[in-house]
């Protein structure tokens, strides 16, 4: 007879020595032989199986093996580039901001992700810049934005149609030929 059981109760199970296989992720299942329901007259204990569920991070958000994040900047930085530091999962690591990086540009840190649970190689991470716009300013920093802004050039604003993508060089060719 087989006894199935299911329980959303955390419990704490003897895993790998106390500890969950590096890189397991939200649904996977780790059997582990000999600790489920004793077995019939004189036979041996079924095996348990556990559905794995992980907790959300409050930082990276997970996609496989690769973990994404966003590191917000102010304008200096971005425009005219500088070293910062970026969250890993084994700590703080520097990183240099190209001079001239856009809002939203992504860099992909090879080799920072999760480990594969299969114990072949890692994930990377993706480090998306976000510039933030600051909501007071004092006199001098108005002072200092403003002399910025009348030394630029005036924007031109291009409307985008709302399908816009980019089609690449074949894709605008066939739309010309058809």
């Amino acid at each position: 007879m087989t006894v199935r059981s299911r329980s959303s109760q955390p419990i704490g199970c003897p895993v790998a020595g106390g500890t969950h296989p590096a890189g397991i992720a939200t649904g996977q299942r780790l059997r582990l032989t000999g600790e489920g329901e004793a077995g019939g007259p004189g036979g041996p204990a079924g095996d348990l199986y556990v559905v794995i569920h992980v907790q959300e991070h409050p930082f990276f958000q997970r996609d496989g093996n690769d973990l994404h994040c966003e590191i917000p900047l102010n304008f200096p930085t971005v425009a005219l580039g500088g070293e910062i530091t970026i969250p890993t999962l084994e700590g703080e690591e520097p990183f240099k901001v190209p001079e001239g990086t856009e809002s939203g540009q992504s860099f992909r840190l090879r080799g920072r992700g999760m480990p594969d649970v299969s114990g072949r190689g890692r994930g990377d991470l993706f480090v998306t810049l976000k510039v933030t716009t600051p909501r007071k300013l004092s006199r001098d920093q108005k002072k200092l934005l403003e002399q910025l802004a009348g030394s630029l050039p005036k924007e031109k604003f291009e409307p985008t149609p709302v399908n816009h993508e980019d089609k690449g060089l074949f894709g605008r060719v066939k739309d010309i030929f058809g």
